[in-house]
């Protein structure tokens, strides 16, 4: 009977261990929703037979914007999806002078079946007038056609753009853009930005070769955050790295920038960045 009765109770405990294991497993976090696109505006590609529609995650803002673009048969509605390409102008009218703003090559993306690219609004609609100019080909019949769309562009309430003046050359402006993290959370982020250089009123190129350094601060709290990760050059301009915010509230992410050879060209930018 000993022998048996330990026998039980041995099984007992084990029982109730795997009963515990099994109620203190933590329950996997739900997946992230995918963004929802919003359609901006729908022109005709005149001179191609074909309809234009411009779709974003959302309404046009001054910062990083990625754009997606179908295009249609403007007679029979027919989704015309390969022999596309598609260029993209943005130009701001300030009345006494015009000017573009950085802009990503618009490619097909096979998983969305849209044409897809980005560009960087450098200010809002109050400071001017905003068209992108859609240049439509159909390499199939030799066509080419061109779309404008009038956009309002606006400001957010936390900048996602911020321009400086090079430290050591006071001809340099630099332009940096917050693409992630765009839904922050308590814990690590990823951060990445975009940096573009103004050559010209309508040449914005891409900066890969620069360095990063980031330092998140609570200034209401007067404490920082560990186990950031500085963005890397990661191609065409984007750096992508890491920032681990401890508690919700309003955080600001410190930025020092230096040049190729290691000389700091901004100590004293930041993003503003707020969540409950």
């Amino acid at each position: 009977m000993k022998k048996i009765y330990i026998t039980l109770l041995s099984l007992l405990y084990i029982l109730s261990f795997s009963n515990c294991n099994k109620n203190d497993d933590p329950e996997p976090e739900p997946e992230p929703e995918a963004p929802q696109q919003v359609m901006v505006g729908e022109e005709y590609a005149l001179g191609a037979g074909l309809q234009v529609t411009y779709y974003a995650y959302e309404d046009p803002f001054v910062g990083y914007n990625k754009i997606f673009f179908e295009v249609k048969d403007s007679i029979s509605g027919e989704m015309i999806d390969e022999n596309i390409l598609i260029s993209i102008i943005p130009m701001m009218d300030m009345g006494t002078m015009m000017h573009s703003c950085p802009t990503e090559p618009i490619v097909y993306d096979t998983d969305l079946n849209q044409h897809s690219g980005a560009a960087v609004f450098v200010m809002p609609s109050t400071a001017g007038i905003w068209t992108l100019n859609v240049t439509v080909a159909d390499t199939s019949v030799g066509s080419t056609g061109l779309a404008v769309f009038d956009l309002e562009v606006i400001q957010p309430d936390e900048a996602k753009l911020i321009s400086f003046v090079s430290a050591i050359d006071p001809s340099a402006t630099y332009f940096v853009s917050l693409i992630q993290p765009s839904n922050p959370k308590i814990g690590e982020n990823d951060y990445e930005i975009l940096i573009n250089r103004r050559a010209s009123m309508m040449d914005w190129p891409a900066e890969p070769y620069l360095s990063v350094e980031i330092e998140p601060e609570m200034p209401a709290m007067n404490h920082g955050s560990p186990n950031n990760v500085n963005p890397s050059s990661i191609g065409e301009g984007h750096y992508l790295g890491v920032v681990n915010f401890t508690m919700t509230g309003w955080w600001r992410v410190n930025m020092t920038i230096k040049n190729g050879e290691g000389s700091i060209i901004s100590d004293d930018s930041y993003f503003d960045i707020t969540f409950q």
